[in-house]
């Protein structure tokens, strides 16, 4: 059954989504969480806006976080080619024109803005990031209009009859750059924007829609790790990651600790920062230049933060060299069957200007070539070798793309490790700077 309207099932694409893109979402990221679901409404047509930090994977995990239909709001420069205009249409995607696209096309918005009222309205998830454009920062841009102009207009038509929410969500990563590292969808209390336009005090619609922005904006920065946009924000990073290392030197948003504590523990921090830059603006600013310079010299050595976390490092380094050997045979043998996507993965990825997309680049890849490999190596494995070898072969082979990645990756984290055995000094610089902050 194909669909008419953009908010129709359509079997084709719950098809591949389900069985295709959701499980590719889930293993791009060496840990995914989604929090604060019990926070959607069910009385209600719901707006989704999260903050918008790392591409299309912001998109992705928006979508693997919810079993329902999502339709989806992107940059209407995407859409200028017929063919990619109707992939995107297949893929539940709308235009959104901004107000840099000049005013005759920011018009093509109301038509837009119909279609995804009758979305709405057909009780289909509509997701925006009203940021309009991403940027690998934990903090906040200025919000559009588009989403609070989305709400008024739900609201004008159908609010009497079941109420408008908007959704503030937060999204997270381990690193923006990396391939495999960890994403948190973080959902907060939904703004009943039929109660809100009701409730407040707003002579017209501009009002009632920047008040709406506001609001929206503030919801969005409680649920990340917040820093705010100032001439401090690398250093003022820096030393979040630093205290978040010290204190949980078995955690920090890895391997048996959830994401959402380690954000949670990150705003802590990051609020501490601010309060010390308030009462004591000197201290701060002298622990913020320490800590920018200890940021600065860790990357010139090729020193992984998360290196500094064992006050015993020789055990570690130890560690993770039997693990290394353990796993080299089927690293050898990951990196061969993978070849091709990993191939094209590094290719595509150093053509790439914006980092940004390096993640949604690996993520396309896996997606279009294991349409191609999978079936390619059944048929070689089952001709060629007994059935029981061939699905032997078969089962190793789907998980060897990531593998090949989290080696590479435990590699990088050894030997930045024995990096840091050579540079004590920085390390002292490390536990310092920390427990002067916290003093």
């Amino acid at each position: 059954m194909s669909r008419k309207n953009i908010y129709d099932k359509d079997l084709f694409y719950c098809f591949l989504r389900r069985f295709w893109t959701d499980g590719t979402i889930r293993n791009s990221y060496r840990k995914a969480e989604v929090h604060g679901m019990e926070n959607l409404p069910e009385d209600g047509c719901l707006i989704l806006a999260p903050n918008h930090c790392n591409t299309l994977m912001d998109a992705l995990v928006m979508l693997r976080s919810y079993k329902g239909s999502t339709v989806f709001g992107a940059r209407a420069d995407m859409f200028r080619r017929p063919l990619i205009a109707k992939a995107m249409y297949f893929l539940r995607i709308l235009p959104m024109v901004r107000q840099r696209d000049g005013l005759r096309n920011v018009l093509q918005n109301n038509k837009t803005q119909e279609i995804i009222v009758a979305t709405l309205e057909n009780n289909v998830r509509f997701c925006i990031f009203p940021e309009g454009k991403h940027r690998t920062r934990h903090s906040l841009q200025t919000l559009g209009k588009g989403v609070s102009r989305i709400a008024y207009s739900a609201d004008e038509k159908f609010g009497s009859e079941r109420p408008v929410y908007v959704v503030p969500v937060g999204i997270e990563y381990g690193d923006y750059f990396r391939y495999r590292s960890t994403s948190l969808v973080n959902y907060g209390e939904a703004i009943n924007v039929t109660e809100f336009f009701k409730n407040g005090d707003f002579e017209n619609e501009a009002q009632a829609v920047d008040a709406l922005r506001k609001e929206l904006g503030k919801r969005i920065s409680e649920l990340i790790t917040f820093i705010p946009d100032d001439e401090n924000y690398e250093a003022k990073w820096a030393l979040v990651k630093m205290c978040s290392i010290y204190k949980k030197k078995k955690g920090y948003g890895d391997f048996g600790t959830k994401l959402y504590d380690s954000m949670s523990e990150n705003r802590k921090i990051a609020e501490q920062i601010e309060n010390l830059m308030a009462e004591d603006p000197d201290k701060g600013a002298s622990i913020l230049e320490r800590a920018g310079r200890f940021e600065k010299e860790r990357r010139e050595a090729g020193i992984s933060i998360y290196s500094f976390r064992k006050m015993c490092p020789k055990w570690n380094v130890a560690g993770k060299a039997a693990a290394a050997l353990i796993g080299l045979p089927y690293f050898i043998y990951s990196a061969i069957v993978s070849l091709p996507m990993w191939a094209a993965e590094f290719m595509i990825r150093n053509s790439v200007k914006d980092p940004a997309f390096k993640n949604t680049v690996s993520f396309g890849v896996k997606l279009g070539m294991k349409v191609i490999l999978t079936p390619l190596y059944a048929v070689l494995a089952f001709c060629l070798a007994p059935w029981w070898l061939a699905l032997a072969l078969l089962v190793t082979y789907f998980p060897s793309y990531y593998y090949f990645h989290d080696y590479i990756e435990g590699c990088r984290r050894w030997i930045s490790d024995i990096r840091l055995l050579k540079n004590k000094k920085l390390y002292k610089t490390f536990k310092s700077i920390v427990k002067d902050f916290r003093a």
